[in-house]
């Protein structure tokens, strides 16, 4: 009982430090859609990956800051990564919400095998963001935390810089946040800088972690 009233008492707290940043709420009592045999599973690869890409995509995945592994280890399992070769694209990679079929991350390893290889470990959590965002994170709260991301007046090809989406700038900035600010001055390509405080920005994607390990109990 000891056990069971600690986990309430951190839900409670998680819930009332949303409340109080304005931060969307989620129901406490509302069934996730990911069940533990889905989270067991871990990330899955396409055949045709290499053992040298898993190996760097597996290395990212291991210098994403805690709470935002805790928000990844939730939906890899329904997670395929895949690669493409387009050497002369600008993309460096692609996520799709595929239904009921899961997730799909696209990673374009003529360039990051290549000139972007600086660039690996922001691309698959840009990547991976945005499949927190398509199964974990409240499009309200997506929103708001793609609003924090400072504006340059500045909007090169039409789609970058200010012209980023919301989707993406949630993305770059996830990667910022879980990588703590360790990026290149490309990262994933979308010319946006940080917040002020990544911490503050990543307040509430941090609460969702610790919401998700109570739940998982």
């Amino acid at each position: 009982m000891a056990g069971v009233r600690a986990a309430v008492l951190v839900l409670c707290l998680v819930i009332g430090f949303a409340a109080l940043h304005g931060y969307p709420q989620r129901e406490a009592d509302a069934a996730s859609p990911i069940t533990a045999a889905d989270r067991a599973r871990g990330l899955r690869f396409a055949d045709h990956v290499a053992p040298g890409d898993r190996a760097w995509i597996e290395a990212a995945l291991a210098r994403a800051r805690p709470e935002a592994r805790r928000l990844i280890d939730e939906i890899d399992g329904l997670t395929t990564v895949t690669v493409f070769h387009a050497p002369r694209s600008w993309w460096l990679g692609r996520a799709d919400d595929l239904g009921d079929a899961g997730y799909r991350v696209r990673l374009n390893v003529a360039r990051l095998d290549g000139e972007r290889t600086l660039d690996r470990d922001a691309v698959v959590l840009h990547e991976l963001g945005h499949v927190i965002d398509f199964a974990l994170v409240p499009d309200a709260l997506r929103d708001r935390l793609a609003a924090q991301v400072p504006r340059s007046g500045a909007c090169p090809q039409g789609f970058l810089g200010d012209c980023a989406t919301a989707p993406e700038r949630f993305a770059d900035t996830f990667a910022k946040w879980a990588l703590r600010g360790a990026v290149s001055a490309v990262g994933a390509g979308y010319n946006l800088p940080p917040p002020r405080s990544l911490e503050d920005w990543g307040a509430p994607l941090a609460a969702l972690a610790v919401t998700l390990d109570v739940r998982a109990r």
